[in-house]
């Protein structure tokens, strides 16, 4: 038996941080169900043909899911998604801060009608704040975090990292957070809502080095 067996996640996601946070689940257990748009899919499908001319990226970030085409800006899809929820542990998104809420998906509607759900949400850079709106990418996370700085060494050109390090270490850190939010729900009977922004992972990934980056 796998830690996760018996729990489902949903999850509303595209790219990479999210879709490799679901991954992971899916690793130790979990039943995830990942919601694409239809006619696309995720666009990270795109990316790539060198896997029997299937994206590389794809295939690695959503092996063990199960796949469902939902418009979820239809009235129709909508109903779909809110009745597999009432089967969900957990449920996962990326989308900018607020759209969730205009889709009528924001945590505090969900975590209403099941208080024991997990509400996930990841963004560039959280749900408040000045760029909270802003598109994120990963060369701009290691710029803004100094990743680049400390590439770069002492007095020379910052360097980007040539791996989308921003994305795997919001991953990492999501599923070690839904796994505990996960847990504290067995000893409390309640969900949470989990928020994490790519840019505080990367900055706390880097300490110290970060802040006395001047020294390296």
């Amino acid at each position: 038996m796998r830690p996760l067996d018996g729990v489902t996640v949903l999850s509303l996601e595209q790219a990479v941080a999210a879709p490799f946070t679901t991954r992971q689940l899916a690793d130790l257990g979990a039943r995830v169900i990942k919601i694409e748009r239809p006619g696309v899919g995720d666009f990270a499908r795109g990316y790539d043909t060198t896997v029997r001319g299937l994206s590389s990226h794809f295939v690695w970030l959503n092996r063990s899911k199960e796949s469902l085409t939902l418009d979820v800006k239809h009235p129709d899809a909508r109903e779909v998604l809110r009745r597999l929820l009432d089967g969900t542990d957990v449920f996962v998104q990326n989308q900018r801060p607020g759209a969730a809420e205009r889709m009528g998906f924001g945590a505090e509607k969900l975590r209403a009608l099941n208080p024991r759900l997990v509400y996930v949400s990841i963004s560039g850079f959280g749900h408040k704040g000045p760029y909270r709106h802003k598109r994120v990418y990963d060369p701009l996370i290691q710029g803004m975090s100094t990743l680049t700085e400390i590439q770069g060494g002492r007095g020379k050109r910052p360097r980007l990292v040539r791996v989308i390090v921003p994305d795997k270490v919001t991953a990492l850190t999501a599923a070690q957070a839904i796994t505990a939010a996960l847990l504290a729900r067995e000893r409390t009977g309640k969900g949470q809502h989990v928020r994490l922004a790519m840019l505080d992972a990367v900055i706390h990934f880097l300490w110290p080095e970060g802040m006395a980056r001047h020294t390296y």
